[in-house]
């Protein structure tokens, strides 16, 4: 009968709960500071409740980190003196953006013509990409708008002054947590806000999941190579074709975290690096080995 080795076993189950608080501290460090969502309040030093607004609700849709960009979709609704219709202005109206795919920053809406515009993208002016799963994004977003003049001026008692603005957020991005901060040159008449970008904590556990893994194998080959040099004995071609498979399936691993950019991040130099670098000298030790034990039959 087999006895169960309690010392073993007692190892097993502390290295699992040292990697277990390795993780969750590693997690606390670099999980992102939690921004409430802020909601739109007018300017004090407005005292009269507007005659009209217009609601603006920006969803973020996609993140590209390797080409620093957030992309959002922008819709209208508007309400009192600019409203025709829920989303059709009553006054040629004047959008300025900081969005990265607008000329001239500027776009116009035409009376009577929904105000429907093409994704928006916004550059990542803070952020380093090689930070990669603690990297985190700021993306600045400025917004104003303005009535044109118009010469039919029959629909209502326009003044050619800023439209007031009511600012709603929303993002459902996979493998991003997204938030947003409004700035102080926020006000009733003008957004500005910083959007702030960080991975998600699935993405980050899974990144050192990844990076748990490929120290866990390339030490158990380097091991593995240790033993067959000290033992003396010709070692099994098996254990070649192991290694040599393991050093094509690390790039392989590494390329299935989630959104993970290109080589040179931080997850690669805290593991696939020098894992990579181990698995080779576990399989030059190895095919040394065999190399020199290996007699062939004699006919």
């Amino acid at each position: 009968m087999q006895i169960v080795n309690h010392n073993n076993l007692k190892k097993i189950l502390i290295l699992i709960c040292n990697l277990i608080l390795i993780f969750a501290i590693t997690l606390s460090i670099y999980s992102p500071v939690a921004h409430a969502q802020e909601p739109y309040s007018p300017n004090p030093e407005s005292s009269a409740a507007p005659k009209g607004l217009v609601e603006v609700t920006m969803t973020a849709i996609g993140v590209d980190t390797v080409k620093n960009e957030l992309e959002t979709r922008l819709e209208f609704e508007l309400k009192g003196i600019y409203k025709k219709g829920p989303t059709y202005p009553a006054q040629d109206l004047l959008m300025t953006v900081n969005g990265a795919n607008i000329e001239d920053s500027e776009i116009t809406f035409k009376a009577g013509k929904p105000m429907i515009f093409p994704a928006l993208k916004f550059n990542l002016v803070k952020g380093k990409i090689n930070n990669y799963p603690f990297d985190r994004h700021i993306a600045k977003v400025a917004i104003s708008i303005d009535p044109l003049p118009s010469i039919r001026k029959k629909f209502a008692p326009f003044e050619l002054n800023p439209v007031p603005l009511l600012f709603k957020f929303n993002a459902d991005v996979p493998g991003f947590d997204i938030t947003y901060k409004p700035l102080e040159e926020n006000s009733s008449i003008f957004i500005y806000i910083d959007v702030r970008i960080t991975r998600s904590l699935p993405v980050k556990f899974f990144a050192l999941t990844i990076i748990v893994i490929m120290w866990v194998l390339s030490t158990m080959a380097l091991l593995l190579a240790l033993k067959v040099m000290k033992s003396g004995k010709l070692p099994e071609i098996g254990m070649l074709s192991w290694t040599a498979v393991m050093l094509f399936a690390f790039p392989a691993i590494r390329n299935a975290q989630p959104g993970v950019p290109p080589v040179g991040t931080a997850s690669d130099f805290l593991s696939f690096f020098w894992t990579e670098i181990i698995v080779v000298v576990a399989l030059v030790i190895i095919g040394s080995c065999w190399l020199k034990r290996y007699h062939p039959p004699i006919e």
